[in-house]
């Protein structure tokens, strides 16, 4: 019987069970619904089943989830040996019992969701009259800890006239993977690297100051940081084996892609580097009422066609340096930081198999086919696009928004929000449009063949809204709507309540920044305010 048979029939049998947990006055629940991965062969759908139980015991509301298998074979039956030995018995059913514990977790309230989503979240208001007016950043954890980081800090340049100073604001998220040790190290060192080279361009004839010598001096920022993680670091640590060159060491074994946003205020300019498989949106009001947004970023993974020519012609006569849409079979970004094991075999002579046991423990294993290295690398790709009056905000986010949210939804969402709340006092909300029902956003992004899809939650009684409309922060509100499966509630119920490491199966790290543009020089009084009503204080330390 197909799965989503299966899904039909139990979600059709446990009816039952969910009027009876609306009269105990608990909040309807998700019975069951479809997983649904479109992937890059056009027209063809790969679809997995997966089961959400649910239960009441001693009191208290209980969630089950397991993977529903398509069918058991025969073979199968008839190799499982019985066994009629009283303690083999025994232990079996001890082992069973606490396999389904293992399974089983508690249906958080709506209170404890609620505070789970808003535990990470920032807002700021910006008057300093430089084209920024607002920027919110929200983060939902999958893995304990985060591996996600992101960055804001805005750098001063002195003017031309030497009365004034130009701002070059930054923006950037760093999607870490197998440890949180890369993107922390990109979190305090990318923007100064990148601030240190530009420097030197700033430095020179202003003649010089071309939009393609600022390019370069990112990518050497980029470069420069990832050489000092991979070669430097590591290199130490190699030659010279302790608990201190280990920490420094750190960052080359775990990975991290990065996105980082530079918009200069002097020229509206907005450069956006990419190294990995996050994603930059721009929304923009066209003609007073009609909604584009484009991707400025292209998602740089081993199934995007222009990324498997270049490392195949870097590596020749390797047809397995690019394997099932990853880099040598293993990762999925085709460019990060760190990753030591895609990038050096060996530094001066030293191979991390030569270590003690207890010191290679904190490195991976060197993957198959690992012939030329590198394979991987921290150079950015850059798109520079111009900040005009129709551009009204910016998306930036690690891909697990991208797994579950269209570009022309976030917009949709991000324009469903702005009519609802006001940007900044005294900014007057957006006309509400049609009532339910995301607006019309047409994706106008240059190359959306190379983007990656959405996976898709589908509601299986699906509500009448499509969004979710509950929270000050914009970016906490595109992550409880990624979580929704078009407004359903239920689903960001289940979706939270599933503790980590298990969560990493349905969702990924979230961090989401959101940027708002505008002039409003006539107000600016060279200040940044903490937005209080769109950020969670932070907790005190004991």
């Amino acid at each position: 019987m197909p799965v989503s048979h299966q899904i039909a029939q139990w979600t059709k049998a446990t009816k039952g069970l969910s009027k009876c947990l609306n009269k105990l006055n608990t909040s309807t629940l998700l019975m069951a619904r479809r997983f649904i991965y479109v992937g890059p062969n056009k027209g063809k759908r790969a679809k997995l089943g997966r089961e959400l139980k649910y239960a009441i015991v001693g009191g208290t509301l209980l969630i089950s989830y397991s993977y529903m298998p398509g069918h058991l074979s025969a073979d199968t039956v008839k190799g499982i040996s019985q066994f009629s030995t009283s303690h083999v018995l025994a232990n079996a059913k001890a082992k069973k019992a606490s396999e389904s514990q293992s399974n089983v977790i508690s249906l958080l309230t709506e209170a404890e969701v609620n505070r789970r989503l808003h535990s990470m979240e920032q807002s700021y208001l910006v008057n300093r009259g430089s084209g920024i007016v607002r920027y919110d950043v929200s983060q939902l954890p999958s893995n304990v800890p985060i591996e996600d980081t992101h960055v804001e800090q805005i750098i001063t340049v002195p003017s031309e006239d030497a009365q004034s100073t130009d701002d070059l604001y930054f923006f950037g998220i760093f999607d870490g993977h197998a440890g949180p040790y890369t993107s922390a190290k990109l979190e305090t060192d990318l923007v100064p690297y990148v601030a240190r080279q530009l420097g030197l361009v700033y430095s020179k004839q202003t003649e010089l100051l071309t939009s393609d010598a600022i390019d370069n001096a990112i990518v050497e920022g980029f470069v420069q940081l990832d050489n000092e993680l991979v070669y430097n670091a590591l290199g130490t640590f190699l030659s010279a084996p302790s608990r201190e060159t280990l920490l420094e060491a750190l960052p080359a074994a775990s990975g991290s892609c990065a996105l980082l946003a530079l918009y200069d205020s002097k020229n509206s300019a907005l450069k956006i580097a990419l190294a990995g498989d996050s994603r930059a949106l721009v929304g923009r009001l066209e003609d007073g009422n009609k909604w584009t947004v484009e991707s400025l970023s292209l998602d740089q993974t081993g199934e995007r066609d222009s990324e498997v020519e270049r490392i195949k012609a870097e590596h020749p006569n390797e047809p397995d340096c690019i394997r099932n849409g990853r880099l040598l079979g293993s990762l999925q970004p085709s460019r990060a930081f760190g990753d030591c094991r895609f990038k050096v075999a060996s530094i001066n002579g030293n191979k991390i198999a030569d270590l003690p046991e207890h010191l290679q423990l904190h490195f991976r294993k060197e993957p198959k086919n690992l012939l030329t290295p590198p394979y991987l690398t921290a150079r950015p790709e850059i798109t520079t696009a111009h900040v005009g009056p129709t551009t009204k905000f910016m998306v930036m986010a690690s891909d697990g928004l991208f797994e579950l949210l269209s570009n022309e939804e976030i917009a949709g969402l991000v324009v469903k929000w702005m009519e609802a709340y006001p940007v900044k006092d005294g900014r007057s909300t957006l006309k509400p449009s049609t009532k339910g029902k995301l607006p019309p956003v047409t994706d106008i992004s240059p190359d959306k063949e190379s983007l990656r899809p959405q996976y898709k939650y589908e509601s299986p009684d699906k509500t009448e809204s499509e969004y979710l409309l509950e929270d000050a922060n914009v970016s906490t509100h595109l992550i409880r709507n990624a979580l929704s499966a078009g407004g359903d509630k239920r689903y960001v119920s289940s979706l939270i309540s599933i503790p980590s490491p298990k969560s990493r199966n349905y969702r990924d790290d979230l961090t989401v920044t959101v940027v708002f543009f505008g002039d409003e020089k006539e107000t600016a009084s060279d200040q940044i305010i903490l937005n209080h009503a769109a950020t969670t204080p932070a907790k005190p330390r004991l």
